[in-house]
């Protein structure tokens, strides 16, 4: 009985799959995104820093529990399940938008992920050395590629399916979440102060992303979701390990990393207002990350997390702390273990968020909610949420199909 439930709700996962599919190919409205070209660090990294780098001796998502959630097997995701690109791929019923180095296949027709675990918006290859400039260069090789294979007259046809259609470039989605690596490595890996943090890890960052949004709109990019910097104050990690020794706040966060994300964004706001001035035919879009995540750490149960859990990490060990993270001991590695009820929890595994979360944030910025434009994708483009609840898995919506590759 509970395999033919199951398999019911299979069938019933992939006829909406299919026919929300069919009415985003009716959409005419020209502004809505026909692909999706990702930047950014861990929290939205979909495999590549795997595939570079294919070890990883702690924190490693290729081993279970990560991806334990939608998928039912590790995905190459620091977390339990679904990131916010992958939530914005099943809003507009596109295929998972797969990192830009695949190994044995590609498909680029909605775009592809740049992010790479422990990148910096600046120069700083402490933990990756796959920078914004880095990955900014690669969307850049990989646009000239597309057009000179484009230009082949017999060209193999086979390939040019999987190629970026133009309108992919020129009405794509340029998002960009990275940022936080830069704070976390100048304070623990460089040992720089706040102020050197402030005058010269900021600035440079800065200095990428205005050169990389020049690059891009050369490229033919209009459109520009930013999303700053979460307070990674409130981070378990960083709580853990700071929070007995520096001041914290009303939520219990540490303050002075706070203080810091709050520069960055003040930062990345100036530099966002310059471009506007500077590229008037492109829409510009902010993400308040900082105050969505405060926001649900203030109201939890709003959002269906307990509040007694939210700086918790589900996938852990005790031994250091009362917050379930222990560095000797992480998620995926013996003596760790998973939570039960992960879609109650904030923090998977001590410094990434759960599904759960990715789930809120996502709705927040395709519904225009923390943004400083209010531009709202949902109502733009006729968006639903049907596959993001959690009972949804990676089989019953593209299990029959070829259109996504995660191994």
């Amino acid at each position: 009985m509970a395999g033919s439930k199951s398999a019911f709700r299979q069938i019933v996962s992939v006829v909406i799959f299919i026919t929300a599919f069919q009415a985003t190919s009716a959409r005419v409205n020209s502004d809505c995104p026909t692909a999706f070209w990702n930047f950014g660090d861990s929290l939205t990294d979909t495999g590549s820093v795997i595939n570079t780098f294919p070890v990883c001796p702690q924190c490693d998502p290729e081993r279970s529990p990560y991806g334990d959630s939608f998928f039912g097997r590790p995905a190459k995701r620091f977390s339990n399940g679904r990131l916010v690109p992958d939530f914005f791929a099943l809003a507009f019923q596109r295929p998972l938008l797969q990192p830009y180095l695949q190994p044995a296949a590609f498909d680029y027709r909605f775009g592809t992920n740049f992010a790479s675990g422990g990148t910096t918006a600046s120069n700083d290859s402490s933990t990756n050395p796959f920078f914004l400039a880095f990955q900014i260069s690669q969307f850049a090789r990989l646009k000239r590629t597309v057009d000179l294979e484009k230009s082949q007259v017999l060209m193999c046809a086979q390939v040019r399916h999987f190629l970026p259609s133009d309108d992919s470039f020129s009405k794509g989605l340029y998002t960009f979440e990275i940022g936080g690596n830069d704070i976390i490595n100048a304070l623990l890996i460089r040992n720089l102060t706040a102020a050197q943090i402030i005058t010269q890890v900021i600035p440079e960052a800065m200095t990428n992303i205005a050169k990389g949004i020049q690059t891009l709109y050369n490229n033919g990019a209009r459109q520009f979701l930013f999303f700053n910097l979460p307070n990674a104050g409130c981070s378990t990690i960083l709580v853990t390990f700071l929070g007995s020794i520096l001041p914290t706040d009303a939520l219990g966060c540490v303050t002075a990393v706070n203080l810091l994300d709050q520069a960055y964004n003040a930062a990345l706001n100036a530099t966002i207002a310059s471009a506007r001035t500077q590229y008037p035919r492109a829409i510009f879009t902010i993400f308040n990350y900082y105050a969505a995540n405060e926001e649900i750490l203030l109201n939890p149960t709003k959002y269906g997390f307990n509040p007694t859990l939210t700086k918790t990490a589900c996938c852990g060990a005790p031994g250091v702390g009362t917050l379930n993270y222990n560095p000797l001991v992480t998620c995926g590695n013996p003596g760790a273990t998973k939570c039960s009820n992960p879609e109650e929890y904030v923090n998977w595994d001590g410094v990434h968020f759960t599904e759960a979360f990715y789930r809120v944030i996502s709705k927040f910025a395709l519904n225009g909610q923390f943004t400083d434009t209010g531009l709202n994708y949902t109502a733009m483009c006729n968006l639903n949420f049907n596959l993001f609840g959690p009972q949804v898995t990676f089989n019953s919506v593209y299990g029959n199909t070829c259109k996504v590759t995660f191994t």
